[in-house]
């Protein structure tokens, strides 16, 4: 690449942006001969006529058009370059990768990610939505910079810490030809341990066993929330269940939501960031938190 490439392309953008070699040159502070200079050496360099220069200002060839998108990629390219570059000098995150909870909704953390990097496109942000039996192990191996995991089941590790973000709503629900279904509500615990749970889960949490949010030990065990809810629509059994999971269904009328006088708190489900205690989130990470915990609030009010 020739030296002076960024530089006459720079030169080729403000005559572009202008409209006339002498408004580019007051732009860029620079003579009128010097801004024809470099443009005339990048069309020697290109072979290219980039401008047509017969009428009283000189206008866009069909090439010089194509090379000025091109031009503006570069350009966009750059600032990005600059902007990591700036950030990294001055100890803002570059590259976040975020492990989060396959029952977060994707919608909020889609909201939040969108939002950040409208704001700092220059971030590397890699988002994961894995089981939460994972998640603290991804943050304590450096594999995530940061966790959103439930808060329902507790956590266990010194070496981390973390904050409170959002809450979920959160439904007990079954098919209307369920038998829980049928019975006058609301009806007791042991009405739930009579019919067979819905539980996702990967195989390390089965192996360790559950947490006290099965209530049963019929259950069936599932690795997705998708295959949880067909399950659940087709009355193979009832579940626990978050608002985002299955709101298109309780719209529908395909689920029901259910209740149960001894699941204590079963409105809510609560989420939570976590780091490691030696790295707590930059000034991206600290942002994309601030987002979704905005969002979240924001989701909540609404609901009520």
């Amino acid at each position: 690449m020739h030296p002076n490439l960024v530089d006459q392309l720079r030169v080729f953008r403000a005559v572009a942006d202008a409209g006339t070699f002498s408004g580019a040159a007051e732009q860029l502070g620079r003579a009128v001969s010097a801004v024809s200079y470099a443009v005339t050496n990048l069309e020697d360099a290109y072979g290219l006529k980039l401008f047509d220069r017969s009428g009283y200002k000189p206008q866009l060839t069909p090439e010089g058009r194509a090379l000025l998108s091109d031009a503006e990629i570069v350009f966009r390219r750059l600032d990005r370059l600059n902007a990591r570059v700036a950030a990294m000098t001055g100890g803002e995150d570059v590259d976040l990768p975020v492990a989060v909870d396959a029952g977060f909704s994707p919608a909020l953390l889609a909201t939040a990610a969108a939002a950040l990097l409208a704001e700092s496109p220059h971030i590397n942000l890699r988002l994961r939505m894995i089981h939460e039996a994972r998640i603290l192990e991804e943050v304590l191996s450096g594999r995530a910079r940061i966790g959103i995991v439930s808060l329902e089941a507790g956590l266990s590790g010194k070496e981390i810490d973390g904050r409170d973000l959002a809450t979920h709503a959160m439904h007990t629900v079954a098919a209307p030809n369920h038998p829980l279904s049928a019975l006058e509500q609301p009806f007791p615990l042991s009405a739930l341990d009579d019919h067979r749970q819905i539980v996702v889960a990967d195989r390390e949490a089965a192996a360790h066993g559950f947490d006290y949010r099965v209530h049963t030990t019929d259950v069936l065990i599932v690795d997705n929330a998708t295959l949880k809810l067909e399950l659940l629509k087709r009355g193979a059994g009832w579940a626990f269940a978050l608002d985002h999971e299955v709101s298109g269904a309780l719209k529908e009328g395909s689920l029901l939501s259910l209740e149960c006088s001894a699941v204590q708190h079963a409105g809510i489900h609560r989420f939570g960031a976590i780091w490691r205690v030696t790295t707590p989130p930059g000034q991206a990470a600290g942002r994309l938190l601030d987002i979704i915990s905005d969002e979240a609030t924001k989701a909540e009010a609404a609901r009520r």
